[in-house]
């Protein structure tokens, strides 16, 4: 049952169900050190950190290619086919951001990148929503936040805890107003850390406000096929408990850099 079980969220989370095949995902959010690497090997500039340090902190200030390219990048490494194509010469016709009344592009997302994935490749690649909130819910159960408990705590999840934004759900303490290192604070039965709070993740989805509603029963859904923004999920260090919750869904534009925002990985079996 993927979706709002609690009868909490917003109308664009209505509950359904969905069916996802196995895969791996990573325990922790992409590091700096990870990421680093990547730049390093690839002679790219490295993304700022704001001055909350780099090594085992989570990667934030990269924008949702710059997430593709490292999932191709860190396949070929490990000599696994990457998952992703990546056509930065044409403009991608299903990114629908800023298009003008006669069908061009403005120039506001400056890649507009056209990405492909292959499914059946071994690499890595990002989640799929559905696979991300399977994995944030322990597998499907019905759990309100990706750390398995039903009640915030910021002393297990970094968010916004101020009392401005306490919730039934929620417990009044500390805002740390940045980034954790990803191994820290509590994790759920799958041993995964952060799935709440932290950094906002990206997902490989097209955000879609009614989709949810259309795709019940659906087997491996991958989101709409066209859009503006693609979906983060998971909440953020400076979010309140409303957006932490595993069924959460907002999105923002792919070229995007934030110091909310970093990802995780997946791979099939």
């Amino acid at each position: 049952d993927m979706g709002d079980t609690f009868g909490e969220g917003s109308s664009d989370e209505t509950a359904h169900k969905v069916t996802v095949n196995d895969f791996y995902i990573s325990k922790y959010e992409v590091s700096f050190d990870d990421f680093d690497a990547f730049c390093a090997a690839t002679r790219r500039e490295k993304p700022s950190d704001n001055d909350w340090g780099r090594g085992k902190m989570p990667v934030i200030n990269a924008d949702w290619y710059d997430a593709v390219e490292y999932c191709n990048w860190r396949s070929e490494q490990e000599h696994l086919t990457p998952c992703y194509t990546i056509d930065k010469n044409n403009k991608d016709p299903n990114n629908t951001y800023n298009k003008d009344p006669n069908n061009t592009y403005t120039t506001n997302d400056p890649k507009k990148w056209t990405v492909t994935c292959s499914w059946t490749a071994k690499g890595y690649r990002l989640p799929t929503e559905a696979e991300w909130e399977y994995a944030a819910r322990e597998g499907g159960k019905k759990v309100r936040f990706g750390n398995g408990r039903d009640v915030i705590d910021p002393s297990e999840v970094n968010f916004d805890a101020s009392s401005n934004y306490k919730k039934s759900y929620s417990i009044v303490g500390e805002y740390r107003q940045k980034t954790v290192p990803v191994h820290e604070l509590s994790a759920n039965a799958l041993g995964l850390k952060n799935m709440s709070g932290n950094v906002w993740e990206w997902c490989w989805d097209w955000y879609g406000e009614k989709y949810y509603s259309k795709s019940e029963g659906a087997r491996n859904p991958r989101g709409v096929s066209s859009g503006s923004g693609r979906v983060l999920r998971g909440g953020s260090w400076n979010y309140f408990p409303v957006g932490c919750r595993s069924a959460g869904r907002v999105f923002w534009d792919p070229f995007y850099a934030s110091y909310l925002v970093g990802f995780r990985v997946v791979r099939p079996l």
